[in-house]
């Protein structure tokens, strides 16, 4: 499994939804602010109307030629009724964003909800949501849908009410990062009115991000460099802070200027089953052209180091080092959501091939709960608790789906070679009477150990897989 979780379609909806009529009239007033932003499963939209109904579930009883007054109730406990969204999924890829909604309405199981009044919520889609797009509406699609809140889960239910999908969770855990990524700027850019040195500081933040993603992505391969070329175009471009920020377009726009490279570089993870036939511009059989989870991930931990280490210095300069460095730990969050993404799409030969790369991706998240701290010792001013949270439950996620694997797959030992001899050789003793495995163990043998001459082994210790 590889892939964004997000592609962020991040389009201001002032100039979309002035054109309908009776949404006119609170676009371009202080009423605008009334529109929030809310997510169902990733994808952000635009939230104009939410209503529900809660209630107990209790039926009378009236009995024939009795008094009123003899009336009786049974009460079946609480009743909580669908929750009724309706809002608009704007921007130029409106379609785009549309597709991914129609995705999410299809998805089975809970999803987590960001209600822009009620907060993070786990929520189920109960009956068929609606997409809705129309020629008098360009770049704008109506959207509705009905869920209900997700129970607590009961602690009773045993041992085996506790076995889940291991990397569901994690990619869940992933797209809560994401949620509590976004909400975190728009609280930090939240004033009606940007202070320069905070538009200042987010424009140079952007700037930095964009030398660092072009400088990781100059000699990439062919497909990398062509995914990243419009989002590098957005950040060098940058993000205009408006005089009037009374809604949250401005928070939305560098959202998606930020994450625009991370999406672009877990979505160009190449799938190794795809057909050979390739582009009229690419070679066929290139392996230049195939583009790894694992190499996707080392690049993305990469782009956050840096990232991390360029705001620490600018926050450092800043009049309002707090807030500088509280956009700048949404902007690794997001980041560290993609690396999550690309897990899923790791090889592991051994269980510890897959601890080993748990332990590098941890080293990610533990450098985004350091930067979380600093943020938060720098006065951001905005709660980080939720982000950090995410976080944490993140981190466990990944511990879990590593410890998954490493069940399902053989350990590496140690084989003493007494004296020089065949890889061949050993690769047949280690396979045993599984003559089809000689190969496989050959060639993790010579790879595993870096040898150079597969004729001469040893003498020495060697690591090979357990059979």
């Amino acid at each position: 499994m590889s892939g964004s979780l997000s592609t962020f379609g991040l389009g201001s909806s002032a100039s979309v939804l002035s054109q309908i009529p009776g949404v006119g009239s609170l676009v371009g007033n202080a009423l605008s602010s009334l529109l929030g932003s809310a997510a169902l499963g990733g994808v952000v939209f635009d939230c104009l109307d939410s209503r529900e109904a809660a209630g107990r579930r209790v039926q009378r009883f009236l009995f024939p030629e009795r008094p009123v007054e003899d009336q009786l109730f049974q009460d079946f406990g609480a009743l909580d009724a669908p929750l009724h969204l309706t809002g608009f999924l704007s921007g130029d890829d409106y379609v785009i964003r549309a597709t991914r909604m129609r995705k999410v309405l299809l998805k089975k199981g809970p999803q987590t909800l960001v209600h822009p009044w009620w907060g993070r919520l786990r929520v189920r889609i109960v009956e068929p949501g609606e997409i809705s797009f129309s020629s008098s509406q360009i770049r704008l699609a109506r959207f509705s849908v009905s869920v209900i809140r997700e129970p607590a889960k009961s602690t009773t239910g045993g041992l085996l009410s506790k076995i889940t999908d291991t990397l569901n969770s994690l990619l869940e855990k992933a797209d809560d990062l994401v949620d509590e990524a976004t909400l975190a700027v728009q609280g930090v850019l939240a004033p009606l009115a940007i202070p320069l040195a905070l538009a200042g500081g987010v424009n140079s933040l952007i700037s930095e991000a964009s030398g660092i993603w072009d400088g990781l992505t100059a000699s990439a391969p062919q497909p990398i460099q062509a995914a990243v070329t419009t989002p590098l175009a957005t950040l060098s471009a940058g993000v205009s802070a408006p005089a009037d920020n009374s809604s949250t377009d401005y928070a939305n726009a560098v959202v998606g200027a930020f994450a625009g490279v991370p999406v672009a570089l877990a979505n160009a993870v190449t799938d190794p089953d795809e057909s050979v036939v390739a582009p009229a511009q690419a070679v066929v059989g290139d392996t230049s052209d195939t583009v790894t989870a694992a190499a996707i991930g080392a690049l993305l931990l990469s782009g956050a180091d840096q990232i991390a280490t360029s705001a620490t210095t600018l926050a450092a300069v800043s009049g309002v080092p707090g807030q500088v460095q509280g956009v700048a730990v949404a902007v690794r969050a997001i980041t560290v959501s993609q690396i999550l993404a690309c897990w899923g799409g790791l090889d592991f030969v051994s269980g510890a091939d897959a601890i080993a790369a748990r332990d590098i991706y941890l080293a990610g998240l533990d450098g985004l709960i350091a930067d979380l701290e600093s943020a938060a010792s720098a006065g951001c001013g905005v709660s980080l608790s939720g982000l950090w949270t995410a976080v944490r439950a993140a981190r466990i996620a990944l511990i879990a789906d590593c410890s998954a694997q490493v069940g399902r797959l053989p350990s590496v030992v140690a084989v003493t070679v007494p004296a020089q001899m065949s890889a061949w050789t050993l690769a047949y003793a280690i396979a045993g009477d599984d003559v089809s495995q000689v190969q496989t163990v050959l060639d993790d043998l010579v790879t595993r150990n870096g040898i150079s001459h597969p004729g001469a082994v040893g003498p020495g210790t060697v690591e090979v897989l357990e059979q």
